[in-house]
């Protein structure tokens, strides 16, 4: 009798190691983590693997059935006061565009996963959702819409513009500027935080789940205010897209921080490039916000061809 035929029947405890050692390297395998995922992301390509049986779901047929689209939907709901807030299953991927507030949210290019979603304000008359896009498990993309449901009794539309007059915004666009009653602007700018509390527990869940989240974004705001007949309100529709400057499957940014100020972007041609594209990247997907929230979208799914961000996850991914 061999030495290792010796130990295997002698050593019970060395036996059930080897059993599951193998046992959880094939349940790592099939349900990678998103830390994993970054450490070796070929795991997200292995056949009957989580990562692989979600990837090709698309929208809006699977936005339909998730909690993302549907405020009202059950998940890990946690009811702040008046407000409904909800944490749908972050596992959920979508594609294209999703249901919201009876219109379609277009997504850019990517795999998007719900964050947090439900109805704030007044009454519930303001929809929100925020989204997170990964690649090899690091969030590339955020996306935070709202919308109301009915107008907002003493809201004017001349205030809502001031995002778009801030100085440090990279660049701004005004498109309507409340001829008509009708309010619209957009605007490229770096990230500075939030004062929100929703935005904040949304990437806190994010890094609570371990997503690695790069310190900084570059930032497109859209908005559009329509005052009411006898200006008594307004409604109002907003989409901010925060993407993530970095090297692909990394955090790290394309330039060092300090260059991604408005007076230091001309000094780093790899920040000041990146800005540029955002710039000519919203220039068309302005109208694809616009048509999905207000006017309709053909097929409720974004154009691949406008859908391509400047952080978008390369293709095949």
């Amino acid at each position: 009798m061999s030495a290792a035929s010796r130990l295997w029947r002698r050593a019970p405890l060395w036996r059930w190691s080897l059993y599951l050692t193998v046992f959880f390297t094939v349940l790592a395998a099939l349900y990678p983590t998103p830390r994993l995922l970054h450490r070796i992301p070929q795991l997200a390509r292995l056949p009957g693997s989580d990562t692989h049986r979600r990837a090709p779901a698309t929208a809006p047929e699977n936005a339909s059935s998730s909690t993302a689209a549907d405020p009202n939907a059950s998940g890990d709901n946690a009811p702040a006061g008046p407000d409904r807030v909800g944490a749908p299953n972050i596992n959920t991927a979508l594609t294209g565009g999703i249901p919201f507030a009876g219109h379609t949210l277009p997504l850019p290019a990517g795999v998007w996963h719900p964050v947090l979603t439900g109805q704030v304000g007044p009454g519930g008359a303001i929809l929100f959702n925020i989204l997170a896009r990964t690649d090899r498990g690091i969030v590339t993309g955020v996306v935070i819409a709202r919308t109301t449901i009915r107008p907002q009794p003493g809201q004017s539309i001349d205030g809502i513009e001031n995002s778009c007059h801030d100085d440090r915004n990279f660049m701004s666009r005004i498109l309507s500027e409340g001829r008509g009653g009708i309010l619209e602007c957009w605007s490229v700018a770096r990230s500075t935080g939030s004062s929100s509390e929703l935005i904040n527990t949304a990437f806190q869940r994010l890094h609570t789940l371990g997503f690695p989240v790069p310190s900084l974004f570059v930032t497109t705001s859209w908005v559009r205010a329509s005052a009411t007949k006898d200006n008594s309100g307004a409604n109002l529709a907003a989409v901010d897209t925060l993407l993530a400057p970095i090297k692909p499957g990394t955090v790290q940014l394309l330039a060092p921080l300090p260059y991604w100020d408005k007076s230091q972007v001309a000094e780093a041609p790899a920040a000041q490039n990146f800005v540029r594209a955002t710039d000519r990247w919203m220039t068309n997907w302005v109208g694809v916000l616009r048509g999905g929230l207000l006017d309709g979208l053909p097929g409720g799914v974004a154009p691949l061809d406008l859908s391509t961000d400047p952080a978008a996850p390369p293709s095949g991914l």
